[in-house]
Parts: structure tokens; C-alpha cells; sequence
């Protein structure tokens, strides 16, 4: 049964790779979003070309598959044994890191993608909703003031993993350090995908 649950890693980069919004600016205005200077098929470029409506479709889109990728896992993996339950976890954020990897990198894109924002938004929500919540409403702040979705996802992610800290410390001492550090660990590679645009930018000048 263990192999089976493992079968979510490969469904969540399936899942990941849906280009939401290369489908949404064909579907809508047929844009190649695939042209952007910046390298980028995200959300973000839906709204410069296509519109507000648009874009708020992918977001829910991409954060959607994550979301589903993550609870495909825990369904997959309810029927292993206690002693198990580690080999779970794993299956379960290993998941949502390859939802993370397919949405920067999808297959269905030769390897293009967005920087994973939303994708990580999903992943995270799924795995625990009050403790996104929390850190949502603190990232929403800065969001709505400054409005830098880039400084407010640094914010969010920075507060769940005081959140879960503090989950472990206070509340629930068995809380796996794993999702302490889990956030930062799926920044990394929105992080890594800035990099690249940049990169593929600036050599393109």
C-alpha cells in the first residue's frame, strides 16, 4: 500500500503542470503568453494582457490544483498503519513541493512556467488551513498597504513558520519540525525560478 500512496508525487507535478494561465490567455484572447519578456506564464501576465476577471480565474485555478494535488495525497495515504505515518508526511509534502516544481516547470510547457506563488498558496493551505489562515491575514496587511505581493509572500511564509513553531512549542509538542521549515523550503524555489527569468532576461538584452 505504501507504493500506491507514493503514486501522489507524480499526480501532484501532473497536477502542477497545468498551465492555467498559458490556457486562460488562449482561451480568452488566444495571447501566447509564452512571448512575455520576462520569461513568466503567470497570473501576473494574464492581468497585464488580458484582464482583472482573467487573472483572478487562474489564481483560483492555480491554487486549486495544489490544493487537490495535497488532498489526493492525504486520501492516498489514510490507509497506511500508524507506524507509517512518517512515510505519510513525506508522501504528503513531497506532493506539494512537485505541484510547486510543475507549475515553475511545466511539462506540458517544455519546462516553462510561473514563479510559484499561488501554487505554494495551495500546497500550504492544504496541509493546514488554520495556520495559513493566520498567516494570510498577517501577509494581508502589507499587501493592501504597500501593495507588493512579493514582500507580502515573503511575510506569509516567514509567519506560518512562526506559527507552526509556535504550534510545536505551546500547543502540540508532536507537531514534526518538517513543517517548520517546510515554507521555506518551497520559497527556495520561487526564489530559484526569479533567478532564472532574470537571467533569461538579461541575456536576452
Amino acid at each position: 500500500m505504501t507504493l500506491y500512496a507514493f503514486l501522489a508525487v507524480p499526480l501532484g507535478y501532473i497536477l502542477g503542470s497545468i498551465p492555467s494561465a498559458y490556457i486562460v490567455g488562449r482561451l480568452s484572447r488566444n495571447i501566447d503568453l509564452r512571448t512575455e519578456p520576462d520569461g513568466r506564464i503567470s497570473a501576473a501576465a494574464v492581468y497585464r494582457r488580458v484582464g482583472l476577471f482573467p487573472y483572478l480565474f487562474v489564481i483560483v485555478m492555480d491554487v486549486g490544483k495544489a490544493i487537490i494535488a495535497v488532498l489526493i495525497a492525504k486520501i492516498l495515504t489514510e490507509s497506511l498503519i500508524p507506524t507509517e505515518q512518517l512515510i505519510s508526511l513525506l508522501i504528503l509534502l513531497l506532493t506539494g513541493l512537485v505541484v510547486v516544481l510543475g507549475h515553475n516547470w511545466s511539462v506540458f510547457l517544455r519546462f516553462k512556467g510561473g514563479l510559484g506563488a499561488t501554487a505554494i498558496y495551495g500546497a500550504l493551505a492544504a496541509l493546514g488551513i488554520w495556520q495559513f489562515l493566520i498567516a494570510g491575514a498577517v501577509a494581508l496587511i502589507p499587501l493592501l498597504v504597500m501593495h507588493k505581493s512579493g514582500l507580502s509572500t515573503g511575510i506569509l511564509i516567514g509567519t506560518l513558520c512562526v506559527v507552526y513553531l509556535l504550534q510545536k512549542l505551546f500547543f502540540d509538542p508532536e507537531t514534526p519540525i518538517i513543517l517548520i521549515i517546510y515554507p521555506l523550503i518551497l520559497i527556495l524555489f520561487m526564489l530559484l525560478k526569479r533567478f532564472q527569468t532574470r537571467k533569461v532576461v538579461s541575456g536576452s538584452l
